[in-house]
C-alpha cells in the first residue's frame, strides 16, 4: 500500500511539472518577442509591428468595385483598361470584379451591350457566369445536387463556354485574359486531358510564369479533378524545371505535396526536403520586389518549421521583416500562428 501511494504520489508530481512546463512555455513563447529588445537580438520585428501582408487595394480600385455594386460598370472598365498592356496586372484587375458580376450581373450584362468589342468584359462574364455556375451546384458530393442544381450549374457553362469563344476572338493576340477565365471552366466542364493540354499550350505562351495560372492547371491534374498523383507532379517538376531562377513557381511543388499528404508540412522526406531546398534557392534568385516573394516565404516556413530547419526559418523570418504573409492570412487564427511559430522558432535555437 505505501509503495502504491509513493507510486501514485510521484506520478503527480511528473504529471504536475509536465503541466507547469508546459504553461510555462507557453507564457514565455506568447511573450518572447513582445518585448523590443528581445526581438531585435535575434533580428526581429517585435509582436507589436507585425501587420498583415494582405495587398490593400488602391483607391480607385476600392472606387471602382463600390460603383459596380451601385449598378455602374464605367468605373470598372476604366480601371481594367489602365493597367494597358501588363497582361498579368490587366487580369488581377479583372478578377478584383468577379464576385460583385456573379451575384447581380446586370451592371456586367450592361458593360456588354454598350460595348460589345469589349475583350475585358467578355473575359470577366466568363469568369463570373462559371462562379455562378457553382453557387447553384453547391460544393457537396454528386449525390447531393438535385437535377435543378445539375441543371443550371450545365447552363452557365455552357453560356461561359459560348461567351469564351467570344472573348478569344476579341482579345488582342497577347492578351492572355480569355484563357486564364477558362481555366476554372476546364475543371467544372471536365475537358479531356488532350483538349486541356492544346489550351495550357496557348495560355503559356501569353503568360508563361503566371503562378496562379499553374496553379489553376495543377488543380486540373491532380487526382481529385481530372489526373492523378503523377500527372499533377510531372505538369508542375516540368512548369519549374522549365522557369527561371527567381521565378519562384517552385512552390507549386509544396502545394502538390499538399494535394497529395495530408498534413505534408510536418513530414520530413528525401521528397520533401528536396522541394524545400528547390525554394529557399528560389527566393535567394528572386527580385526583392517579385510581387509573390513574401507569399513565397510564408509558405516555405510551415515545412521549415516541421522538419526542424530552424536557423533557416529564422532567417526566413527575419526576411520578412514586420509582414505575416498571406499563408498565414487564409484563417482566422494564421496570425496567431504565425506569432506563436516565430517564437517557438527562436526558442528551438536557445532563446528564451
Amino acid at each position: 500500500m505505501l509503495f502504491l501511494t509513493i507510486a501514485v504520489i510521484g506520478l503527480l508530481f511528473t504529471l504536475y511539472k509536465s503541466w507547469k512546463s508546459k504553461r510555462d512555455n507557453g507564457r514565455s513563447h506568447a511573450e518572447l518577442l513582445a518585448d523590443p529588445d528581445r526581438a531585435s537580438r535575434f533580428g526581429l520585428v517585435p509582436n507589436q509591428g507585425l501587420v498583415l501582408g494582405r495587398t490593400t487595394l488602391d483607391d480607385d480600385g476600392r472606387a471602382a468595385l463600390a460603383a459596380t455594386r451601385e449598378g455602374r460598370w464605367q468605373e470598372a472598365a476604366a480601371y481594367v483598361a489602365a493597367a494597358g498592356t501588363d497582361w498579368d496586372e490587366r487580369w488581377e484587375r479583372i478578377e478584383l470584379f468577379i464576385n460583385s458580376a456573379a451575384q447581380d450581373d446586370r451592371w456586367l450584362n450592361a458593360w456588354r451591350r454598350e460595348r460589345p468589342s469589349d475583350s475585358d468584359a467578355a473575359s470577366l462574364q466568363v469568369n463570373a457566369l462559371v462562379h455562378a455556375g457553382w453557387a447553384i451546384r453547391g460544393s457537396g458530393f454528386a449525390d447531393t445536387v438535385t437535377d435543378e442544381m445539375r441543371d443550371g450549374f450545365r447552363r452557365k457553362l455552357n453560356e461561359a463556354t459560348e461567351v469564351a469563344a467570344e472573348a478569344v476572338r476579341l482579345a488582342a493576340a497577347e492578351d492572355p485574359a480569355p484563357y486564364l477565365a477558362q481555366l476554372a471552366l476546364a475543371r467544372g466542364d471536365n475537358w479531356s486531358n488532350e483538349r486541356f493540354q492544346e489550351f495550357w499550350a496557348e495560355l503559356v505562351k501569353r503568360t508563361p510564369l503566371n503562378r496562379d495560372a499553374h496553379w489553376q492547371a495543377m488543380q486540373y491534374w491532380c487526382r481529385k479533378w481530372h489526373g492523378s498523383n503523377p500527372l499533377m507532379h510531372t505538369f508542375v517538376d516540368s512548369a519549374i524545371a522549365a522557369a527561371p531562377a527567381g521565378s519562384l513557381l517552385s512552390t507549386l511543388k509544396l502545394d502538390a505535396l499538399g494535394e497529395q499528404y495530408d498534413n505534408a508540412e510536418t513530414l520530413d522526406n528525401a521528397t520533401l526536403r528536396d522541394a524545400v531546398d528547390t525554394v529557399l534557392a528560389d527566393i535567394a534568385a528572386a527580385r526583392p520586389d517579385h510581387p509573390e516573394l513574401a507569399t513565397a516565404r510564408g509558405m516555405v516556413l510551415r515545412f521549415l518549421a516541421g522538419q526542424g530547419r530552424h536557423s533557416e526559418a529564422l532567417a526566413q523570418f527575419q526576411a520578412l521583416g514586420p509582414i505575416i504573409p498571406t499563408p498565414f492570412l487564409r484563417s482566422g487564427n494564421g496570425p496567431d500562428e504565425f506569432v506563436e511559430l516565430r517564437a517557438r522558432t527562436v526558442v528551438a535555437l536557445g532563446g528564451k
